[in-house]
């Protein structure tokens, strides 16, 4: 019975927390009220402050509890740190903007964080929420790093510059589309929208160590990346 008792308060905390997205994304964080995301979740009032004291606390479970996005896409991916970095950063560039455009919980997090949301003294940073939604920097940095030293881009990158500009053309793209969701299909244009923000790079050369079609007719998806960057880059496909 005990058990049973805390099954049950773990769905209604998580009811109170996904309600409470919906909540924020839609009306925004300052309009939304605790009768709000009550209703929502069709709980009464009392439930919530069972499981939270302020709608600050609910706001900081949400992305406490979210999976940063790199993790959430790792098994979609084909390549791996032993494949071509260049092709690896394309892969994960394309199924994170494809996630986003897929899964509208997501999107909905995106909303708040980009359009929904003033941030005070009591909530998680914007900084903590972008780190686990957004941008690895980190991660990021190792894997041009790589693109150098294995002599896919020039030496001459400029790593963190690099970094920026990426940045801002995700987070522009992104930011379009929560504005007007007709105004692209974000799913079916991720792949050209990657590569022309990937062909601004001084890509020297791509891996060509990989068998890229299995079988005579076919060409797997890591043919595909690499015939675009070469495309894109004036480089021949080996």
């Amino acid at each position: 019975m005990a058990r049973k008792k805390k099954e049950e308060a773990q769905q209604t905390r998580q009811q109170l927390i996904e309600a409470a997205i919906g909540q924020f994304a839609t009306r925004g964080v300052a309009s939304t009220t605790l009768t709000d995301i009550a209703d929502a979740a069709k709980v009464t009032r009392g439930a919530i402050y069972w499981h939270f004291t302020s709608k600050a606390e609910i706001f900081n479970a949400i992305w406490e509890q979210q999976l940063p996005l790199r993790d959430i896409i790792c098994d979609r991916l084909s390549l791996s740190e032993n494949d071509d970095p260049l092709l690896m950063l394309r892969e994960q560039f394309i199924t994170a903007l494809q996630y986003i455009a897929h899964e509208p919980r997501q999107c909905a997090l995106l909303q708040i964080l980009y359009h929904k949301c003033e941030f005070h003294s009591d909530m998680i940073s914007e900084d903590e929420i972008r780190k686990r939604i957004g941008f690895n920097y980190d991660s990021l940095r190792i894997t041009l790093e790589k693109c150098i030293s294995q002599g896919i881009v020039a030496a001459q990158m400029n790593v963190e510059l690099t970094m920026i500009v990426l940045h801002g053309f995700f987070s522009g793209i992104i930011k379009n589309r929560l504005m007007n969701t007709d105004s692209f299909n974000l799913y079916q244009q991720a792949p050209a929208l990657v590569d022309s923000i990937l062909a601004t790079l001084p890509v020297l050369r791509v891996s060509p160590q990989d068998d890229y079609s299995s079988a005579p007719g076919n060409i797997s998806p890591r043919a595909q990346s690499a015939s675009m960057v070469c495309a894109l880059a004036g480089l021949p496909n080996r």
